[in-house]
């Protein structure tokens, strides 16, 4: 005989439940079910009688609401419509950025300190930037170094130059994001990506004449441009490829440039368009 709980497991949906749960959906749902509640208990109240009526219902607003629970809506297509008419704004006000971990956003201008770091300088074309000759032997040889030896995140707090206390850490997939009391410092879009700021940072250290006056958070901005230039993936050494893509979440939809391994798809590099 097949049981209550494997009846409401069999028409859950897990992409709109639980930790995938739309806030926004979930709401715009739940106003749906109180209005149709009072609607059908008007209509019953006048044709019957006001109890009926109450009870009619109460009943439609409890079913709907096992409904919302189970599945995530009770109006088919509300997660699309959610993903392609709600603007950012409102978004942020159920807590769903659409960017899932923010970008860090900072005042210095990257290309020019990279390039007093003598870690880039004008391509031969004269038309962009590219690692220099010397800063990429280094990177090269710390990337193996740290293949070798291995890495993990007390190496991250060192290279934040912040103690355990004040670091959090929030994981999304395979990425995952550092905040020094509360400020973001540095998203990681992979182990990959990690690895690859974990390695520069050791070489930035001795080439970047203002390396330790640098807030952390200018350091992470320098780390991650970087990886836009890395040659070999960190994690399998596939080349690195640049494309452009749809991400989408549990409420929105949103077009990012990413720098990805082509072997492993591991990903380098993502910012929002």
């Amino acid at each position: 005989m097949t049981s209550v709980v494997d009846t409401i497991d069999r028409f859950k949906q897990p992409e709109y439940t639980g930790e995938n749960r739309c806030l926004p959906c979930t709401a715009v749902n739940t106003l749906i079910a109180g209005v149709l509640s009072i609607a059908v208990g008007g209509g019953a109240s006048s044709v019957w009688s006001v109890s009926l009526g109450v009870i009619s219902g109460v009943t439609v607003f409890s079913v709907s609401l096992v409904l919302i629970y189970i599945r995530g809506y009770l109006v088919p297509k509300t997660p699309e419509l959610t993903k392609r008419y709600f603007p950012p704004w409102l978004l942020a006000v159920f807590g769903k950025d659409p960017a899932e971990l923010e970008p860090v956003v900072h005042s210095i201008d990257p290309e020019r300190e990279l390039v007093t770091a003598t870690a880039l300088e004008e391509c031969k074309n004269g038309e962009d930037l590219c690692l220099t000759d010397s800063f990429r032997r280094e990177w090269d040889s710390e990337l193996a170094r740290l293949k070798r030896d291995g890495t993990d995140r007390e190496q991250l707090l060192r290279l934040l130059e912040a103690d355990e206390q004040t670091v959090e850490f929030r994981e999304h997939g395979d990425a995952f994001q550092a905040s020094v009391d509360g400020t973001p410092v540095g998203t990681w879009e992979s182990e990959a990506a990690y690895i690859a700021d974990l390695s520069a940072a050791n070489v930035l250290a001795s080439t970047h004449p203002g390396w330790n006056r640098l807030a952390i958070e200018a350091k992470g901005q320098l780390l991650s441009g970087l990886r836009l230039f890395i040659e070999d993936c960190p994690s399998c050494g596939g080349e690195p490829s640049f494309g452009a893509e749809t991400v989408e979440s549990c409420c929105s939809r949103y077009e990012v440039a990413a720098v990805s391994c082509s072997e492993c798809d591991a990903r380098l590099f993502e910012t929002r368009v």
